[in-house]
């Protein structure tokens, strides 16, 4: 079979350089930029693919390998601890015992004298096909107008209830299509202070060209692969990991370097949570 036919093996291919590039590299300071880089894929789905793909954020790998490195090199020689901290990039020793003894339950030198050494390896999730529909459909751009969150995302409704006032004080329900939410930061790729989204609507014919506290901005048209997902909101963290970690994999197909949106398809004031439909769309190349 012809590599092209294969698919996951490219995904497995990035993300088995990308671990070989933090462990011969342990020392450098391997940030999430530097990392996407190496995968050769967009900052914002790396990070999404590389989780759903193993269960762990980046800099979770990061840390459990520098310190799992460390914990190997302490037994086979006599090399100082402090030495061993700045091999695996640690510039200060308080900070190497902490997060050693947090992640191993002792310390550097009680690990040394223990002398087990231990699987520096991460696995795969497995994941089942067919857990939600996904179709590929090419969609057209649209205008939008929406309100900024820079926080938490789980504080997000304050936005969303910014946007349904400024729409129904200015009689704008009628003029409005889809709402959505964008989310520009990958989660736990930034301080959660950091986070930044939108909450938005397309805009339909009357909708002034400029309301105070309204962003206006367009959203690319273009091939997306679109997740159809039943069931309540938080239970869509679980969509996004099947898709970024088994559909997009096995898709040949490869994202655009835009965040997807996650589309909201009825009213959950009046819709049971069961029944709460939702799509969330990837930007495809």
């Amino acid at each position: 079979m012809a590599a092209d036919d294969r698919p996951f093996v490219g995904y497995e291919d990035r993300l088995n350089r990308v671990l070989s590039y933090i462990y011969e590299n342990l020392d450098e300071d391997l940030n999430l930029d530097k990392l996407a880089d190496v995968a050769c894929m967009s900052r914002y789905h790396w990070h999404r693919v590389f989780r759903a793909m193993t269960g762990e954020t980046l800099s979770e790998v990061v840390r459990r390998l520098r310190l799992n490195k460390a914990a190997n090199a302490l037994i086979e020689d006599n090399t100082p601890v402090r030495t061993v901290a700045e091999q695996v990039g640690y510039k200060n020793l308080a900070s190497f015992s902490r997060a050693f003894k947090l992640t191993h339950g002792v310390s550097p030198n009680a690990f040394r004298e223990q002398g087990n050494k231990i699987n520096i390896f991460l696995t795969i999730n497995p994941k089942e096909d067919d857990v939600y529909p996904v179709t590929v459909k090419e969609l057209e751009g649209v205008r939008a107008a929406g309100v900024s969150h820079i926080g938490p995302y789980r504080l997000i409704g304050s936005a969303f209830k910014k946007l349904g006032c400024s729409l129904m004080a200015n009689s704008l329900m009628d003029n409005v299509g889809e709402l959505f939410v964008i989310y520009h930061d990958p989660p736990e790729s930034r301080p959660d202070a950091e986070l930044r989204s939108h909450v938005a609507v397309s805009i339909l014919g009357g909708f002034p060209d400029k309301l105070r506290g309204l962003e206006y901005f367009d959203v690319s048209g273009g091939n997306y692969a679109v997740l159809e997902h039943t069931g309540p909101y938080p239970t869509l963290k679980s969509a996004y990991e099947w898709l970024y970690g088994h559909w997009l994999p096995n898709s040949g197909l490869e994202p655009r370097d835009l965040p997807p949106l996650e589309v909201y398809l009825n009213d959950p004031r009046a819709t049971p949570s069961t029944d709460l439909r939702t799509d969330i769309r990837l930007p495809l190349q």
